[in-house]
């Protein structure tokens, strides 16, 4: 008889146990995952006014004059804010397609799709909701962070040293991440998170958030974007890296397969390169397409969540275009008015350090911190116009990069020491050359090194490849660090800066040719002698005081001063060299920069009374000269300035005698619009309002006939100016420095050219003067000035004070006459 096969049978003791271990097993994850939720402590988790008031580290935006035009940013992390309405709805509905299809449905976590990572070990996807993701951006990468900064500092932090650690770490971290992913959804709308977590994510190569990658990689706003662009970005959600458009253009793949192959870099084939380039292309290709097939599969699902769908034609057209990124490069010193963004970073950064009386910041958050220029998302609105900026920077390069660093070149070609003046002996040019060696970035990174000089010398002796400046662009070569400082010392240098006379508005600052090679700033930091830009100081001084006349006639010969001590006793006599042409006028010396006629106005005013008086007039226009600077030789311009202070300071002038300090800021604005600092400029009277004109009548003179006569000369490339101007050149000392000021109704422009050292310099007045050295970066600039209409610079005459009374600066012949001699032989 056969045998039946009877199911088994356990005893009831058995059974029981099998039940409760199998309950066991499976509940057991759930108790777990509840248990580490409900663990987590309080304290760590981010307070109600945190999620109230996410942190979020915006960079600062420094805008032009007209409040739209971006001029650069400061910032820790390049981030800008979009709102929802300005981000396209393509990006929207690709993230929820790609990242998390069921957003509209859930609150912070969606179980479902937990679920199915956990039961396929992530292998159909993350479990990761956007809201999940944002929680990790906002708060548990910052967690990280401040356990990376307390590491660093000796601060003892919790480490995870084991594998199991950190497995462990990491399961309380997403604990941590789902309790602040519900806490998110409860306090904020849908649209909230998904705007915050495009704003927060980083795309790389300095573009934080969706505003700026768009700007990165495509030049275009988030609203602009394509539907193919917005899953090219989309899909660098996943990882930024390795689905970049842009890396696989610039990365070093020769460098990286000779490191893996450990061969030469020149071992390396050609077709090895390329196909390492193809494939990183194919990869964000593949990346970008995998977005656009989730976009397609929730549109035939109908999806609600999404307010865009594609069509299987539109999918079917859009894999097939290839991966085409527009890249800009986002940096601190790129963009227009680099100068002067550096200059304006030092000036926020004191401004924001201010205390009251009482110890609080001057300028504070609620909370009584100081505002941060790199974090605070600050809204910066100056004086700078994008256009004259762009034309005065454009100026600066064309007269040094096509005239006169040739000439100067050129000029120089034959001295013993090049590029240093003959004048110079060996030892002043090797301690010129040592200087420039300790001030040297290489040299300074060296001794925090700990290295000695004399390791150092060594470095700075020995060949090294470099990149270095030149005006046909960057040139890879190889010498010394010292041959690099002597190359880089034959350069000339130029500053400009232009100001709207009426609010001392700053309207164009150029601190030099090329920051990244340069960054020496020739506007505020840069002072040298001012030489004849002093002049028209000089001479309003001695009209306001009585002692000349416009039309005042200089004999001939030269002149000495006396040089008194206060108590009317005569100490020295100051003789300066050269003689003055007999029968000129006062208006003929300043126009036509002649020293002697400038040395016989100072002997006018006296030893004593004329550099004390000068000097306070100076000091009404914001400029403190030196106790050694006050004596009569001051008249010919020794002492140095900056244009920083003499552009306001001729500005004057043309404001009817009254001085305004400079202006750069309009106004700063928090992140939500509210202003806290406001310009206030500083004003006061200098100079009676019709010696101010009768000055601007005189500086004509310089355009018109005198050493500023080229601005007229219309075969001069940088000339043929029929409109209004008055001016002043001016050249120093064994034509080490040129300037010219450029004065309009509308513009006061200051120019200053030289080389880094006063030992390099021009060994001829050729183009050793103020008159060929600056005043042609001044035309091109005005050139392109008045073309542009929208400006609406003024054409016309400068204005006539409504009580001026020209009988006031007449000569006549005798005390019985009453006929005027002309002011000035030119009628001017």
């Amino acid at each position: 008889m056969a045998k039946t096969n009877k199911p088994a049978s356990f005893s009831p003791s058995l059974r029981k146990k099998l039940i409760i271990g199998f309950w066991a097993v499976g509940v057991a994850p759930l108790l777990g995952i509840i248990g580490i939720l409900l663990m987590q402590p309080e304290d760590e988790m981010p307070s109600v006014e945190l999620l109230d008031n996410p942190p979020e580290l915006l960079a600062s935006v420094v805008y032009a004059d007209d409040a739209e035009t971006e001029l650069g940013r400061y910032w820790k992390v390049n981030r800008s804010r979009a709102e929802f309405n300005e981000i396209s709805p393509f990006v929207i509905d690709a993230l929820i397609a790609t990242e998390d299809e069921r957003f509209s449905d859930h609150s912070g976590v969606d179980f479902k799709a937990l679920g199915r990572a956990i039961a396929k070990m992530g292998s159909a996807g993350g479990g990761s909701t956007i809201t999940q993701q944002l929680a990790k951006l906002l708060f548990t990468l910052e967690q990280r962070e401040r356990e990376r900064q307390a590491k660093a500092s000796g601060t003892a932090v919790k480490i995870h040293s084991s594998r199991v650690g950190k497995i462990l770490g990491r399961v309380n971290e997403k604990a941590q991440e789902n309790i602040i992913a519900t806490r998110l959804e409860k306090r904020y709308t849908k649209e909230d998170i998904i705007t915050m977590y495009l704003n927060q994510f980083d795309f790389l190569y300095n573009a934080v958030g969706i505003k700026n990658a768009a700007r990165v990689y495509f030049d275009k706003s988030p609203a602009d974007l394509t539907k193919e662009e917005a899953a090219m970005l989309v899909g660098m959600c996943k990882n930024p890296s390795l689905y970049n458009p842009h890396t696989y253009q610039i990365r070093d793949y020769r460098g990286r397969i000779a490191n893996r192959r450990k061969i030469e870099r020149k071992d390396v084939l050609d077709s090895e390169v390329a196909e390492a380039r193809r494939a990183d292309s194919s990869r964000a290709a593949s990346r970008r397409n995998q977005v656009l097939y989730q976009w397609l599969r929730n549109s035939k699902k109908e999806n609600p969540a999404l307010r865009t769908t594609i069509t299987e034609e539109e999918y079917q057209e859009l894999i097939k275009k290839p991966v085409v990124a527009d890249y800009q490069v986002v940096d601190h010193k790129q963009g227009i008015a680099p100068y002067f963004r550096e200059s304006l970073r030092a000036e926020l950064t004191s401004l924001f350090s201010e205390k009251k009386p009482n110890g609080q910041y001057r300028y504070a958050k609620a909370d009584g911190s100081p505002y941060n220029l790199y974090s605070d998302g600050l809204k910066i609105y100056t004086t700078i116009n994008a256009d004259l900026q762009k034309y005065a920077e454009d100026a600066v390069e064309r007269h040094l990069r096509e005239t006169l660093q040739p000439e100067f070149d050129k000029n120089n070609k034959r001295v013993r020491n090049f590029p240093f003046n003959n004048q110079l002996s060996d030892k002043q040019i090797e301690r010129i050359l040592r200087s420039g060696k300790r001030i040297s970035d290489r040299y300074r990174k060296g001794k925090a090194e700990g290295k000695t000089d004399a390791q150092l010398d060594k470095e700075f002796k020995s060949p090294v490849p470099m990149t270095v400046f030149s005006w046909s662009g960057e040139i890879d070569t190889v010498m010394t660090p010292m041959d690099s400082i002597r190359y880089y010392k034959s350069f000339l240098h130029a500053g400009l800066m232009s100001v709207e006379p009426s609010t001392g508005f700053v309207k164009a600052w150029v601190g030099g040719a090329d920051i990244d090679h340069f960054a020496y700033d020739h506007v505020k930091s840069g002072k040298r002698q001012v030489g004849s830009t002093i002049k028209p100081f000089v001479y309003a001084t001695a009209m306001s005081m009585g002692v000349i006349k416009p039309c005042t006639v200089i004999p001939g010969g030269s002149y000495c001063v006396d040089v008194e001590d206060g108590f009317g006793n005569v100490t020295d006599r100051w003789c300066p060299r050269g003689d003055a042409p007999g029968g000129e006028t006062v208006s003929w010396a300043l126009a036509n920069s002649n020293n002697p006629g400038t040395v016989f106005v100072m002997s006018k005013m006296g030893g004593y009374a004329g550099p004390k008086t000068i000097s306070k007039f100076m000091r009404n226009l914001g400029i403190e000269l030196r106790p050694e600077d006050e004596v009569p030789s001051m008249c010919l311009g020794p002492m140095d300035l900056s244009l920083f202070q003499l552009v306001p300071a001729q500005s004057m002038f043309v404001n009817r005698g009254i001085y305004v300090s400079p202006t750069t800021i309009l106004r700063v604005e928090d992140r939500n619009g509210n202003v806290i600092y406001s310009a206030q400029p500083e004003t006061r009277e200098a100079l009676a309002e019709n010696y101010a004109y009768r000055m601007l009548k005189m500086m004509e003179g310089t355009i018109n006939y005198g050493t500023g006569g080229s601005l007229r000369a219309s075969w001069r490339p940088w000339g043929g100016f029929t409109q209004t101007m008055a001016g002043k050149t001016g050249t120093t000392q064994n034509n080490s420095d040129g300037w010219f000021m450029g004065l309009t109704p509308d513009l006061v422009t200051g120019v200053w050219v030289g080389a880094e050292d006063r030992g390099v310099r021009f060994r001829s007045m050729e183009w050793g003067q103020g008159a060929r050295m600056a005043l042609p970066i001044y035309g091109y600039y005005m050139q392109k000035a008045y073309k542009n209409k929208d400006l609406n610079l003024g054409t016309g005459p400068f204005a006539v004070p409504r009580n001026y009374n020209p009988d006031q600066f007449s000569c006549y012949e005798d005390e019985d006459s009453s006929n005027p001699v002309e002011d000035d032989p030119f009628n001017f």
